[in-house]
C-alpha cells in the first residue's frame, strides 16, 4: 500500500475517492438510509476538492483504498 498526499485532483480521482466515501458510508453508517447517502454524495467532491491537506491510500494497482484530509 502507498500513501502520499494529492495536490491534483483530477475528476478520475475525485470519483474513485466518491466511491471509496459511499462504501465506507455504507458499511459504518447504518442510521443512514439510501436515499439520504445518496443525498449526501452529491457534497462530497465538491468537498474532497476543498481539503487543504489530502492524503490518498492506494493499493498495489493504484487504486484508491482510502484518504484522510485535513
Amino acid at each position: 500500500m502507498k500513501m502520499a498526499e494529492v495536490s491534483a485532483r483530477p475528476p478520475q480521482l475525485v470519483q474513485q475517492l466518491v466511491e471509496v466515501w459511499q462504501r465506507s458510508v455504507q458499511a459504518t453508517h447504518l442510521f443512514l438510509s439510501a436515499p439520504e447517502i445518496a443525498a449526501i454524495r452529491t457534497y462530497v467532491p465538491q468537498a474532497l476538492c476543498g481539503v487543504e491537506h489530502l492524503v490518498v491510500a492506494q493499493d498495489e494497482s493504484g487504486t484508491p483504498v482510502g484518504f484522510m484530509g485535513v
